[in-house]
């Protein structure tokens, strides 16, 4: 059923409207408050925090794009579905001229964001107290902790430094630019 309310431009089912609530109910937990059971499937079935820090990492950072995507398929023009829908575009032509050029920029906003919350997460995922030993994974995360535990300042501000100046270096460098090639080439309005 599509809504009404002249507001939302993506066709809604009920299925949507079902899940949707779902989905940001299970957004609002923090990926880190599920690390320690994470932790505890991981050591049951042999798994290292290697692989439990790259989990958290997605946790974290899987709703930032999600949300974006979502905020972007909405803000299509119901016009362009219509559009395509008289022309019986087939479904692979509709996602390549409607609908991924309609969350393009939505979904480099999303990694955007995400890389930012994998930051964050690689602090709290490279060192952690857990069943009475330190685990640890070798990154700049675990340095950061290590330092910050220790109270080794000069350490915490150069591993922060690096973190700030890579940081700083990939939006310049990747995200800056690709934002703007989303934003000139795939603009709908």
């Amino acid at each position: 059923m599509d809504c009404t309310c002249g507001s939302c431009y993506w066709p809604k089912s009920s299925t949507s409207q079902t899940l949707q609530p779902l989905v940001q109910i299970a957004a609002s937990v923090p990926a880190t408050a599920l690390f320690p059971v994470l932790l505890l499937f991981l050591a049951r079935l042999g798994g290292g925090l290697q692989i439990g820090s790259v989990a958290l990492m997605m946790l974290g950072t899987m709703w930032y794009i999600l949300f974006n995507v979502i905020a972007g398929a909405q803000a299509i023009p119901s016009e362009l579905f219509e559009a395509a829908s008289i022309y019986k575009l087939s479904l692979v032509l509709r996602w390549q001229t409607v609908i991924l050029p309609g969350i393009f920029p939505y979904l480099i906003t999303g990694m955007i964001t995400a890389v930012g919350g994998a930051w964050n997460a690689s602090i709290v995922s490279e060192y952690v107290q857990f069943q009475n030993q330190t685990l640890i994974t070798p990154g700049l995360g675990s340095l950061i902790s290590q330092a910050t535990e220790t109270g080794n300042y000069p350490l915490l501000f150069a591993s922060t430094a690096v973190m700030s100046l890579l940081v700083v270096l990939t939006n310049r460098l990747i995200w800056r630019k690709l934002y703007q090639f989303a934003r000139s080439k795939y603009q709908l309005l």
